[in-house]
């Protein structure tokens, strides 16, 4: 038999968008580029994979006739997103053609068989614990900015370390990443026992998984999350998601920041800061955003230059009472660290004008930023 369905254009249109980053892009394997269709009792599975994240979401369907096919992820997507209908028919004939019914628009689709796809990777039930989704959130939110870019680092800078901890008799989820230029620190407290969560190994998610299990936790109030051998599980009622794990070691990120001590301190308006940060980078050079500061006693003067284009200065007032200071940094990288942070007033330590600016807000419990400086 051949698979026949009615489903809602919404649910369609919103589990079709969720896969749209995993499947459709260009790849090797042609089939990767569509998603995987499967008939349950009233609902359907939909599947994609890149072989490195996969996706699979249930939605709520009429069968009218079981089976599977294929189909391309990114035109079946836009099909359902320009049709006006409340909802869409569609039945699988010969050579797996599908047949898409909106309203008064008949479309014709050309797919692959679902006996074909690859098989989404098998997992342990039992292995999962739930968590608080916001709080998962924030940890991510927190973290992923300041990871690597694929091809700029080392391979093993290309994902968020995660780690689980006891503090004060305080179950503790932690986050880092860096890119070798700065690094971002996110823990906080669970309410769960995480003695079920096992971690036997370095933990790496790759930057994209992080980004699709983000998407997961506005989704739902709770997910259920377990590390196995070589892939992270991330479920809700209605999707799971499986990551693949990077293979590899993390720098000694503990070391790196007990290193700085808070000697000198900066305390200064956080959105202050951000909007003067913005005015210099419109004149720094593309590359380093390269942006100089000038530590004074309360005063801070932020300036940038371009060869091409012009120069910038401004001036901020402070809380520093330490000797005046003449540093180099990437403003981008203060940019979008103050941007994941909730604090008005952000504490900064910058011991010598080769040292690391370390950055805390008491707003921010858990957080801290390092940012390497640079010679200008």
């Amino acid at each position: 038999m051949s698979l026949i369905f009615n489903i809602s254009r919404d649910d369609f249109l919103a589990g079709l968008s969720s896969l749209q980053n995993i499947a459709g892009k260009k790849v090797n394997i042609a089939i990767l580029s569509n998603i995987l269709i499967e008939s349950k009792t009233d609902s359907l599975l939909m599947t994609a994979t890149d072989l490195e994240i996969g996706i699979r979401n249930s939605l709520p369907a009429e069968i009218l006739s079981p089976g599977s096919i294929t189909l391309p992820a990114k035109k079946l997507f836009e099909i359902v997103r320009e049709s006006g209908a409340k909802h869409i028919h569609i039945e699988i004939m010969e050579n797996n053609w599908a047949k898409i019914s909106a309203d008064s628009t008949d479309y014709k689709l050309a797919g692959m068989p679902g006996e074909e796809y690859p098989a989404f990777p098998e997992y342990n039930e039992n292995n999962l614990i739930s968590l608080k989704s916001d709080l998962v959130k924030e940890l991510i939110d927190k973290t992923i900015f300041s990871v690597a870019q694929e091809g700029e680092s080392q391979f093993n800078l290309t994902g968020v370390l995660v780690e689980k901890d006891i503090l004060d008799g305080k179950n503790i989820l932690r986050m880092v990443s860096s890119d070798g230029h700065r690094l971002s620190l996110c823990e906080t407290t669970m309410e769960n026992n995480l003695s079920g969560l096992k971690m036997e190994k370095i933990i790496l998610i790759p930057r994209k998984g992080m980004q699709e299990i983000r998407k997961l936790t506005e989704l739902s109030p709770e997910i259920k999350i377990s590390f196995e051998e070589k892939q992270a599980v991330i479920k809700t009622e209605h999707a799971i998601i499986i990551v693949r794990l990077i293979n590899g070691d993390f720098p000694d990120y503990k070391n790196i920041i007990n290193i700085i001590k808070k000697e000198k301190c900066i305390e200064l308006n956080r959105l202050q800061f951000i909007n003067s940060m913005k005015k210099m980078n419109l004149f720094t050079e593309d590359r380093f955003n390269a942006v100089q500061f000038q530590l004074t006693p309360n005063k801070l003067v932020l300036s940038s230059q371009s060869m091409d284009i012009g120069s910038a200065k401004d001036e901020i007032n402070i809380s520093y009472t330490d000797s005046p200071l003449k540093l180099g940094f990437n403003v981008k990288y203060f940019i979008e660290t103050m941007q994941v942070m909730s604090s008005d007033t952000i504490k900064a330590y910058i011991n010598s004008e080769e040292s690391p600016c370390l950055i805390q807000g008491d707003d921010d419990p858990g957080f801290v930023s390092i940012i390497m400086p640079m010679k200008i």
